[in-house]
């Protein structure tokens, strides 16, 4: 690495570096990620931040005060945070510096490196990210320059190539898989647990392609009520799933939780009910909806955000040139933001 760009440091969990087990443990809400930013910034060391955390990556972006030793003030912060050794957290992370890092970002931002190739919604989460570090106040200059001309760099490359077509997101891919499976889904039972994002593009792909018979379950009553107004469906209360689990061919899930919703135990107390009828279980949370042991059942089916990202692959050769014609965009774009802000002083000839 080079000191000379130290000063912007990037550490990366992701699926490209490993497991989903692993990454499972880097995974925060809301609170959390304003809890490891006050950690982080209890030294004076770190001077911004900007922490990206979705399904499939966490990322700490920083500013250090000292070249080198900001490395290892950042790693020890995380240690402490997660619990997790500092050694360990360097085998499951990636780590850029400065003209790299933004590179990255860009990459990132425009779903060049999304497990899903091409997905549109990780450039909203980024928005998200970046807004919630700016309102916290660890945006400084470095981190909004930085972010701000990546996201022109990030529509560039969104209307320049044809890395986006198709409507490709995770919601669309695990329809489509339910409908490999089924055929047409007017005649198939389906239900969503979630009324985030991610649930109202599963029922709105679900309602496209024919589906009219599905369930809304949320841990709020209230929330599954208006998502089935707004979406069509019928509101359920996840904590009584096993009531009604067995009325449904598909589960399709992507909610917070801080445990398994389902498990290879409860779901032998529905199994009689069902007559030996299969169960498609479509997993889209991070940490996991449903135990893995899910799988050890008859006739249940366990597909996860690895096992989607695979089928999704199989559609990717056409958009392989798409890919390094996008990737030599942020190549390009991120030396010119790095000499940007060189050129203004927020970081280091």
């Amino acid at each position: 690495m080079s000191f000379h760009h130290g000063e912007l440091l990037l550490i990366t969990v992701n699926h490209e570096t490993v497991s989903m087990e692993d990454r499972e443990r880097y995974s925060l809400d809301e609170k959390q990620v304003q809890s490891l930013y006050q950690r982080l910034h209890q030294s004076p060391e770190i001077e911004e931040s900007l922490i990206l955390n979705t399904c499939n990556r966490f990322e700490l972006y920083t500013k250090t005060r000292n070249t080198r030793s900001g490395i290892s003030i950042v790693y020890q912060a995380l240690h402490d945070f997660y619990k997790i050794g500092p050694k360990e957290i360097e085998t499951h992370a990636s780590t850029r510096y400065g003209p790299a890092a933004i590179k990255h970002l860009i990459e990132v931002s425009a779903g060049l490196r999304s497990q899903i190739t091409g997905e549109a919604e990780i450039f909203g989460q980024v928005k998200e990210a970046y807004a919630l570090s700016q309102n916290l106040g660890y945006a400084g200059k470095l981190i909004n320059r930085m972010v701000q001309k990546g996201f022109q760099a990030v529509k560039l490359i969104r209307n320049s190539t044809p890395i986006g077509e198709g409507q490709i997101n995770i919601s669309n891919v695990a329809v489509n898989l339910s409908m490999k499976i089924f055929g047409a889904l007017h005649n198939t039972s389906v239900l969503i647990i979630g009324t985030g994002e991610i649930g109202e593009k599963t029922a709105k792909a679900l309602r496209s392609r024919g589906a009219s018979d599905f369930g809304i379950a949320s841990h709020s009553t209230e929330r599954a009520e208006i998502a089935a107004h707004r979406w069509g469906g019928s509101p359920r209360n996840l904590a009584d799933i096993l009531s009604y689990l067995n009325e449904y061919d598909i589960v399709i899930s992507s909610t917070d939780t801080d445990r398994p919703i389902l498990d290879a135990q409860n779901l032998s107390e529905i199994a009689g009910a069902r007559k030996n009828q299969a169960i498609f279980l479509i997993d889209l949370g991070m940490p996991r909806n449903f135990d893995p042991s899910c799988e050890e059942m008859e006739d249940i089916y366990l597909y996860n955000l690895d096992d989607l990202a695979e089928i999704a692959d199989a559609n990717l050769k056409e958009r392989k040139a798409a890919i390094k014609r996008g990737e030599e965009i942020a190549d390009r774009k991120s030396v010119y933001i790095w000499e940007t802000l060189e050129s203004r002083g927020l970081v280091n000839f």
